[in-house]
């Protein structure tokens, strides 16, 4: 599986990918998890299997889904991103690749 996070500068979402990288790696072995701006994702997004979107970039999400249309792209809730929960936004991931 490969998660692509995009996000408005890069911080807080590096963070988080590294939460979220440990979250995948208690699930399954063959996994990456990388972040790229906003700007830097039409860049990124034919490698990834699912596109993460930070709380920040919540007006983008139809913009980023339109660069490719077979790309799951799911936006993070401000809870789940300002709380670091990846274990659950990991779950909400396999949930979303299974139906």
């Amino acid at each position: 599986m490969r998660i692509l996070l995009c996000c408005m500068a890069g911080v807080t979402s590096t963070l988080f990918a590294s939460k979220l990288k440990d979250a995948a790696s208690r699930k399954i072995k063959d996994f990456t998890v990388w972040s790229a701006s906003e700007h830097a994702v039409q860049h990124s997004i034919k490698l990834a299997d699912v596109v993460l979107v930070t709380p920040q970039l919540k007006g983008s999400v139809d913009k980023i889904q339109a660069l490719d249309p077979t790309k799951k792209v799911m936006l993070i809730s401000e809870e789940d991103f300002v709380g670091f929960n990846a274990i659950k936004v990991f779950a909400d991931i396999q949930k979303a690749l299974a139906e």
